[in-house]
């Protein structure tokens, strides 16, 4: 007799079939049905707190606890023939109370106590399905076709998820179709549409990136140096500082052509899996599109420091969107053993390798930068901003993104050295966040710090509409380089494995000032192995496997490095410690 669970399972199923406009399967296939899942606690810790901006426009995250994330994930597989369902739920009690505005809310569980349900897989697998060598999946899902070890630059249909920053290289769940068909045994051809986009999801520190308002993110640089100089000049002769209001992303809607699609050609040659990947969509990291700026009056004083007073705040309030792109990838894999040219007998296995690069061809985003009006000591009119110092507002916008290609790739090699070590080294040439041409191929630089040098005369640069003179920056390519190295070491009879995950960044900085005696702007190199330009990830981690499903983990993230560098910029939410135990059933 069927059970119950077994009838409703086909039932859903011949719908499926009947709305894909098939007949329904015959009695004679059985549904299976495969289920597992995890009981997961993390706690962690922040020795010190990170932050950035002065006491009147301070954002910090404090030292302490960190976050308490406890989680029970479900997935449950529901075969019947050709066709196949899927659904995997992560529920996450967050463990810290939102913040209370009322007493009203200390009776809402869902402020003292919250929550959330994560879809991570919700999708329907149908095979063979019109035609003998066509697939279809429908639904919430993963489309994975990168094969760089945790760094994927031509996996673009779904969005990153960096709010934990111990599973770098996750990606979030989105609503697609997708549909391969076999040409042979080795060789398919893909093709995806996902009809909503989905933006990145970023850590807790996010936030702190655009708070630092040093970072001016225009590509002209005498733009960069002149606004960078009228602020300084607002601040220093005016008491006027400026601060981040509030910041808006504009996600783009569900119209026909914002929808994603991808194209993949893959298959096998000698042993070794080639892909090549086609993707038309946005960049899941959203980039300034305008900024308008306000004054609010009002005196204040440092609390630290009564001498250290303001008059009021020039407030920016941000608005992102999320430039589109085009994106061409290559992946390869497989495995090569250079010591069989010595010995064809020889029993020390192959080398692994794999290399994923992506062409991106990005769509140019300009910036329009309006503001109230202005009483300071040089009055501003309300309107938009002179771009280009004629006099006159407004002008072309200036580019924050340029339409340049440019290049990320991933090259990476393992090896295992018998049953206790693994050994894996990647060269990763731009990270998920890093966007737009700059590197040591085509130049281009991100502002990492700004200020005023030391001769500086800011009313002159702020008068002149001209600040080649005043400003001092920290540049750095958009795109770095990274050397990432990480060993595994089993040991007690493989019930224990520690790792030591290791990231160096190998980019170079430059610092661009004026040189009074040459009369004109010079640079100086800072060295990555240099104190200033030093900065690495170190992830230690321990793990022991009781048996049974219990398994137990501490460890600690060092980001280290000074705050203009990739890893020590208070935005990577700074070194946590933390432990973890988890069940699996």
């Amino acid at each position: 007799m069927i059970s119950n669970a077994k009838r409703r399972g086909a039932v859903v199923l011949a719908a499926a079939a009947l709305l894909a406009g098939l007949p329904g399967r015959a009695a004679a296939d059985e549904l299976e049905l495969d289920w597992s899942g995890r009981i997961q606690s993390d706690l962690r810790f922040r020795p010190e707190p990170v932050g950035v901006g002065e006491w009147y426009g301070r954002q910090e995250l404090p030292a302490g606890v960190e976050r308490n994330w406890n989680t029970l994930s479900l997935k449950l597989d529901a075969t019947y023939g050709r066709f196949k369902g899927v659904a995997a739920f992560d529920f996450v009690y967050s463990g810290f109370p939102e913040r209370m505005t009322s007493v009203g809310d200390l009776s809402r569980i869902e402020k003292a106590d919250p929550y959330r349900l994560e879809a991570r897989a919700l999708y329907v697998d149908a095979k063979g399905i019109f035609f003998k060598d066509l697939d279809l999946r429908i639904g919430q899902q993963i489309v994975n076709w990168g094969v760089g070890d945790q760094f994927n630059p031509t996996n673009n249909l779904n969005p990153d998820d960096l709010r934990d920053p111990l599973l770098f290289g996750r990606q979030a769940a989105n609503f697609m179709v997708k549909a391969d068909y076999w040409l042979s045994e080795d060789w398919s051809i893909s093709g995806v549409l996902a009809p909503i986009f989905k933006p990145a999801l970023l850590p807790l520190s996010g936030g702190l990136a655009l708070a630092s308002l040093d970072r001016l993110p225009f590509i002209d640089p005498a733009l960069r140096q002149r606004i960078a100089s009228e602020q300084a000049a607002a601040r220093e002769l005016f008491g006027h500082p400026t601060v981040i209001g509030s910041v808006t992303p504009n996600l783009p809607g569900p119209a026909f052509d914002d929808m994603q699609v991808a194209y993949r050609i893959a298959g096998t040659i000698k042993e070794q899996d080639i892909a090549l990947s086609y993707y038309n969509g946005r960049t899941d990291f959203p980039q300034p599109r305008s900024n308008h700026t306000r004054q609010t009056l009002g005196k204040r004083c440092n609390p630290a420091n009564a001498n250290d007073c303001i008059e009021g705040l020039l407030v920016t309030d941000v608005t992102l969107e999320y430039p589109r792109m085009h994106v061409y990838g290559l992946n390869a894999t497989g495995e090569v053993n250079p010591f069989s040219w010595f010995n064809e007998d020889t029993e020390l296995s192959g080398i692994g390798y794999r290399f994923e690069g992506a062409l991106v061809v990005p769509q140019r985003q300009s910036i329009k930068l309006t503001n109230d009006a202005l009483a300071l000591g040089i009055p501003q009119a309300a309107g938009e901003y002179d771009y280009d110092g004629d006099g006159r507002p407004g002008g072309r916008e200036p580019l924050v993104v340029d339409s340049t290609p440019f290049l990320k790739w991933v090259l990476g090699l393992d090896y295992t050295f018998g049953e206790h070590v693994y050994v894996n080294a990647q060269w990763v040439h731009g990270l998920p966040d890093e966007y737009g041409a700059g590197d040591w191929l085509t130049e281009g630089y991100a502002v990492r710090q700004s200020g005023m040098g030391e001769t500086a005369n800011l009313l002159v640069c702020a008068l002149s509409k001209d600040g080649e003179t005043c400003e001092r920056e920290i540049l750095r390519p958009r795109l770095g380089d990274y050397l990432v190295i990480g060993a595994d070491f089993k040991f007690m009879n493989q019930a224990a494995l520690f790792r030591l995950f290791t990231i160096l960044d190998v980019t170079p900085l430059v610092e661009e000032s004026y040189d009074d005696e040459k009369g004109e702007r010079v640079r100086r190199n800072i060295s990555p192995f240099s104190a200033e330009g030093f900065s690495m990830v170190i992830f230690p981690e321990l793990d022991y496997n009781f048996g049974n499903g219990l398994e137990l983990s501490a460890g600690a993230l060092f980001e280290l490095g000074k705050p203009w560098t990739k890893f020590g910029d208070p935005a990577t939410g700074g070194s946590v410690v933390w432990t973890r135990g988890r069940y699996s059933f």
